[in-house]
């Protein structure tokens, strides 16, 4: 065959047609979970979003969007298709990657252009079933199909990669460091991406040096050097030094010269940048040709950070999304640290119970003035007991939910103990390595049980499952006799190892043939996966499942699977007396169905969001529950980016103002509720700026002076205002402290003007309003966010309830304040009004407020018309609430309005809009329909849905009674559960007249329960 390149250039540009397809096809044409709203709002209007930011994901996103034309409706499909398109250049790339190795490995030259038929087509074979295997990949697939920044970091690895290796290609010829200079330029743009593209560096490293110099042991080490060091070099040094230094010119050029901020940013870089471009001459002009290579791989790099200019830049302009509002040098620095969420060290540190015994002072913290930096004051650390601290601690995590729980049930530490050195390793191995990555790995090459997000290692949830029943059977139980309602999620795929055994033949195969080429592969994995585990130290009970951020791993172990065919057609070729090009055309084929084709078909209907709207009809649905200009307080990803891109982007009920109180505690976002944004006014704050800077009340704590009655109930604004006090009469030096406010009473009341409350539509005049809402805070201490919380309830209080305030059902009772007992459910929210719970009810509803927005204004993202729609288990929160909130409000009307037809309508329409093969009810939920069915008269209905219910007892309690032994105790509660609600049906159908049937299911009940 001749014109290899040509060839080569067809199928790889034919990688990328194919999964630009698949993508397409499959991409979301919306809003997905998680930060995909944050970052599609951000980049249609260039935003800033959390820390560390993504300024070059925001400009090429604000280009896609920009396809949508006028149509905002578009936009976040269009923002979408920024990872689709960066998915399959890196399928592309990937399949260049792998027919680079394979020429190396049947020694042909890498820039011979005409190859014998049968190699070309093993060449071309490896490279499409390692890239159609990343196409169809678990967790790739579902990174390609959403706005996060996943999919283009992959792209940009990808293409770090190639580069090296068109680097190989040319080596010997003049200016061939050009491609070092290119990859150091892209690996500075991908900064702006995500920080995990830099763990290419140590693989390139490793490709240069053993491409230069001859391998040996010695020159491994160096190379290792030179790769972890430049690594570390970029990352510890570089990106948070030069921000770091540009802070500390910029206090000079702006509190002693008094130039305006950011001149002295301005002057450092250029100062930086003269620097790099006088070394690099000077090199040039005394032929140090290696200090002349690594001056323009620093430049460039800087040159592709210089995206975050963007960040400063649009801060400056208070968009509506501007997190940390990082418009000066100081806040840049902290912002590219990620200085709020902490760190976990490394090296020495705490276990997760230690106490903290003193602290230590750090450095001067400054924050932007009026006119100058002003000093916040030493940052300050706390100083560990060293008895409960440990050389390479892996359980430092100090999470208060679970945390201490989690880390003795993976490490088997004992509760108020030290844990063992032993215990430490145990816990990194068994659940960092083994449950954080290595499930991860064998989801996306041996296959899943379901997308149920796994946390305590149980048989359930979450698990890696292969399809092979004997192995499957050991692993996590038995497989046999599923429950229909089990084999319903549409993530239970099982490859049958074949992903994983092509790859490590192929592994097997490079190290056999191509040492050298190979260790550089396993650098790149290694660097990608484990040691990302090592870095990230997770703790127990994360939020999400965390395989994306392994990706890089996965990605690369695609390599391998393509290069197995290569061993195939070798061993194959040795044993079979057959002509080369049949057999390495059927070696090719069997493949790229036993792998891409099995991966495709078990993975399309779990990975296929096209025509899927639920961010968005859940964001609807949660503004559209609050009446005109009202106040939102919202907490977590899934109840405020969706918000955020419904308002930003579509012009979504824009009066209503969105306040997360996950990022209360921030003056930076305290400051913004004091403007107007959209349509929405300026919150009515009492306490000014200068008292919640930061460094300032950051929190308060409850202490009893003696002269306030603590039986009293104090007015709450009141209260803030002494707790908020600058006059040192009104705060306490107990215990030798220096002058400081406290909280001192925990009673408050909310005075009431009924006539404005009436007036203003927050209630009715047929309502029992209460004179003043009174409550307990139930804490001994507020934090700044909290203390903000209660700002805006009073002030909005005293000014009539003019703006109606809500929590969403998801928020949690911990950020209520005790409030609950007023709230009043309307929707997906609750709404805070001046009437009080009757405990004799079941909470404060308005029915016919419910049934309007229930049956008339909630919509359901197409739910209820594709019913091949997949919902996984975080897509199924809001739903579920929603189903509650069905039952709750036709049991409503059963008891309390006395209308059976409405409750009837509530239960059918709410099985229609989230139909049950879409998501299967729990058995607890679904025994409430059964007997609200009842309640309402539907004796038919009811009976229908048990009869389902009973079907799937009976297969439940049928398979937990397969575990047996040491399994027996993961269905010590689940096996019961199943035995109770068939005797419950038992019961409520005799209860109905239905006796026949009641004795039917007694006697299933006395059969299954011997």
């Amino acid at each position: 065959m001749k014109k290899f390149s040509l060839i080569n250039n067809i199928f790889g540009w034919l990688t990328f047609l194919i999964s630009l397809i698949v993508f397409g096809i499959t991409v979301e044409p919306s809003v997905s979970l998680w930060d995909c709203g944050e970052f599609i709002s951000a980049s249609y209007r260039l935003q800033v979003v959390h820390p560390p930011g993504a300024p070059l994901f925001l400009m090429l996103g604000r280009i896609f969007s920009l396809f949508a034309g006028n149509d905002v409706t578009q936009v976040a499909l269009w923002v979408n298709m920024l990872s689709v398109v960066a998915s399959a250049l890196t399928v592309m790339f990937t399949f260049w990657i792998i027919v680079h190795f394979a020429k190396k490995i049947l020694n042909i030259s890498l820039n011979q252009e005409e190859i014998e038929l049968n190699q070309a087509i093993a060449i071309i074979g490896s490279g499409l079933v390692g890239a159609l295997s990343l196409t169809f990949m678990d967790s790739f697939w579902f990174s390609a199909v959403e706005a996060e920044v996943y999919a283009s970091s992959s792209f940009f690895t990808a293409l770090s990669f190639w580069f090296i290796l068109k680097w190989e290609r040319v080596k010997d010829e003049p200016g061939a460091d050009r491609w070092l200079v290119l990859i150091a330029y892209s690996l500075g743009l991908a900064v702006g991406l995500h920080l995990l593209n830099l763990l290419v560096i140590p693989a390139v490293v490793y490709y240069y040096y053993f491409n230069r110099y001859k391998y040996s042991r010695r020159g491994l080490y160096i190379s290792s050097a030179i790769g972890i060091g430049a690594l570390g070099i970029i990352q510890s040094i570089i990106l948070p030094g030069v921000p770091k230094v540009g802070a500390f010119f910029d206090r000079i050029f702006v509190n002693s010269l008094s130039m305006p901020f950011n001149s002295g940013l301005v002057f450092f870089m250029i100062l930086l940048l003269g620097l790099i471009s006088y070394g690099i001459y000077f090199s040039y002009k005394k032929n140090h040709s290696i200090l002349n290579l690594s001056l323009n791989c620093l430049l460039f790099i800087m040159l592709g950070y210089s995206s975050y200019g963007m960040v400063v830049i649009r801060s400056l302009a208070d968009p509506a999304i501007d997190m940390n509002n990082p418009e000066d040098a100081y806040t840049l620095t902290s912002y590219i640290n990620r200085e709020q969420y902490g760190d976990r060290p490394l090296i020495y540190g705490p276990y997760y119970n230690a106490n903290y015994i003193s602290t230590e002072e750090g450095s001067m913290q400054y924050r932007k003035g009026t006119e100058k930096y002003e000093e916040i004051g030493n940052k300050v650390e706390p100083v560990w007991d060293p008895k409960y601290c440990t050389l390479f601690p892996r359980m430092g995590d100090m999470q208060k939910e679970g945390g201490p729980q989690g880390y003795q049930m993976w490490s088997g530490a004992k509760e108020g103990k030290k844990p063992t050195f032993g215990q430490n390793l145990w816990f990194f191995i068994k659940y960092q390595v083994g449950y954080m990555y290595m499930r991860y790995f064998m989801w996306n090459f041996v296959g899943r049980q379901n997308d149920m997000q796994g946390m305590s290692g149980d048989p359930w949830d979450g698990n890696w499952l292969s399809g092979i029943n004997f192995i499957d059977n050991w692993l996590i139980g038995p497989q046999n006799n599923l429950p229909d309602t089990f084999k319903a999620n549409k993530a239970r795929n099982t490859y049958y190892f074949l992903p994983l055994i092509l790859g490590i033949l192929g592994m097997v195969f490079q190290f056999k043939t191509r040492k050298f080429d190979a260790n550089v592969v396993l650098a790149l994995f290694l660097f990608t996966g484990l040691l990302i585990i090592v870095y990230l130290n997770q703790p127990p009970y994360e939020p999400r499942e965390r395989d994306y951020s392994m990706e890089g791993s996965f990605q690369t172990f695609c390599i391998w699977i393509g290069l197995g065919v290569l061993f195939l057609y070798d061993y194959l070729g040795k044993k079979l007396n057959m002509n080369k090009t049949a057999l390495i055309s059927l070696i090719t084929l069997v493949c790229l169905m036993a792998v891409p084709a099995i991966m495709a078909k078990n993975n399309w209907d779990d990975h296929d969001r096209s025509n899927r709207y639920l961010g968005l009809s859940f964001a609807k649905n949660y503004l559209n529950s609050c009446e005109k200009n009202a106040i939102l307080f919202t907490n977590g990803d899934n109840d405020t980016y969706p918000l955020w891109f419904a308002q930003n982007v579509e012009g979504i009920r824009t009066d209503v103002r969105i306040i997360n109180l996950s990022l209360l505690g921030t003056d930076w976002y305290i400051n913004a509720l004091r403007r107007k944004v959209y349509n929405s006014e300026p919150l009515p704050l009492s306490i000014s700026a200068d008292k919640l800077v930061e460094g300032k009340r950051e929190i308060t704590y409850f202490f009893d002076n003696g002269q306030f009655d603590q039986n009293k109930i104090y007015n709450l604004d009141e209260v803030i205002n002494f707790m908020t006090s600058d006059d040192v009469n009104n705060m306490t030096t107990a215990g030798g402290r220096e002058p400081m406010n406290f909280m001192p009473v925990k009673n408050f009341m909310i005075p009431v003007d009924k006539n404005e409350c009436i007036k203003n539509g927050i209630v009715k005049s047929t309502d029992s309003i209460v004179d003043n809402i009174t409550f307990n805070i139930g804490a001994n201490s507020v934090y700044k966010g909290t203390l903000v919380v209660m700002d805006i309830i009073a002030q909005n209080a005293k000014q009539g309830w003019k703006r109606p305030i809500y929590f969403t059902t998801t928020t949690g009772s911990s950020v209520y304040l005790n409030l609950d007992e007023y709230f009043r459910l309307e929707g997906l929210t609750y709404r805070l009004v001046p009437l009080k719970n009757s405990k004799d009810k079941m909470g404060l509803i308005d029915p016919d407020l419910l049934y309007n927005k229930l049956t008339k204004q909630f919509v359901w993202g197409n739910m209820d018309t594709n019913l091949k729609m997949n919902l996984d288990d975080k897509a199924t929160l809001v739903p579920k609430n929603l189903r509650i909130l069905f039952v709750q409000l036709a049991r409503s009307y059963v008891y309390e309005k006395k209308d059976n037809k409405k409750a009837v309508y509530l239960l059918d329409y709410s099985q229609k809009v989230i139909p049950e093969v879409s998501m299967p009810m729990d058995l607890r939920l679904r025994y409430y329909y059964i007997d609200t069915y009842y309640l309402a008269g539907e004796n038919k209905k009811a009976e229908k849905l048990m009869e389902f219910m009973i079907k799937d007892c009976e297969q439940q309690v049928k398979f937990y009674k397969q575990y047996t032994g040491s399994k027996a105790k993961f269905v010590s509660e689940k096996l019961p559960e199943a035995l109770q609600y068939i005797t419950e049906c038992a019961k409520r159908a005799t209860e109905s007249g239905n006796k026949k049937l009641g004795e039917k299911y007694n006697n299933l009940y006395n059969t299954l329960n011997r």
